[in-house]
């Protein structure tokens, strides 16, 4: 069973949501944690003219070749990120200093080191590159879409454009099919200053492997039978963003913050 999703006039294939995301939207909250709205991704077209953008959105319009419909965020509690320890009137010429933040600290005390973002990606048809698949250009697009993304939440708060992405590397593990729904996920693995180290990958869930198997067959890849359960990467990546001056409260000048187990799988 599959549910018809709306497609924008003029494109000829009409895309479904498969069934493993028809059930994992039932409990949305509790896999991906609150979804994130913003009025360009609502209502692109008419808002980007009214506030200075010149065209439409690379990732997010409903014409894109490569589509994140949605995020969602589900936050850290404040590892990595800065706290007051005490704060005095500055007109009064008293100082503030600033100390890391621990799981059971005050200050910000949500967001930093292991908050995660998670999204839908359609992969249309006008991704396409090598027959029947899609370009990997599209997955790097992907991936430094949600390492961006994922670098304004960093805060404990959805703050869109309070930095910029000044790196990413990928690998393109497995060739992408075209008109297939996926998941992209990103979590933040470490902040120093004001730069914040995020890791990403695009996957199927376990319960989407049958999707997967497929087309394995058409690329002479016959594992994916005898691994069904696992869930497979088809991506994945690691990306620096920079956080714009101000966002946060200065930090202490020595070094760098919490880290996020490198072992620890996103879930």
């Amino acid at each position: 069973m599959t549910t018809p999703v709306q497609e924008p006039q003029g494109m000829s294939t009409e895309r479904e949501e498969p069934d493993w995301l028809i059930r994992q939207r039932q409990n949305s909250k509790e896999l991906w944690g609150e979804r994130l709205v913003l009025p360009e991704w609502q209502d692109e077209q008419d808002f980007r003219a009214k506030n200075g953008w010149q065209g439409r959105d690379l990732i997010h319009d409903v014409d894109s070749p490569v589509r994140i419909t949605e995020y969602y965020v589900r936050y850290g509690n404040g590892q990595g990120l800065p706290k007051l320890s005490h704060h005095h009137n500055q007109q009064e010429g008293a100082e503030s200093t600033v100390t890391e933040t621990t799981a059971t600290d005050g200050g910000l005390c949500r967001g930093g080191v292991g908050t995660q973002l998670t999204g839908i990606v359609q992969f249309t048809p006008r991704a396409e590159s090598h027959r029947g698949y899609c370009h990997g250009g599209s997955m790097c697009s992907v991936l430094d879409d949600v390492i961006g993304w994922c670098g304004f939440v960093v805060t404990g708060q959805f703050l869109p454009w309070s930095g910029f992405t000044v790196q990413i590397n990928t690998s393109l593990q497995k060739p992408i099919a075209v008109g297939t729904t996926l998941l992209v996920r990103a979590r933040v693995t470490d902040i120093e200053r004001r730069k914040v180290s995020i890791a990403a990958e695009i996957v199927a869930p376990a319960i989407a492997s049958r999707i997967i198997d497929n087309y394995d067959d058409r690329i002479g890849d016959r594992e994916g039978k005898e691994q069904q359960e696992d869930e497979t990467i088809f991506a994945s990546g690691t990306g620096l963003v920079v956080l714009n001056k101000g966002v946060l409260p200065a930090f202490a000048t020595t070094g760098s913050f919490h880290k996020w187990p490198s072992s620890v799988a996103m879930t």
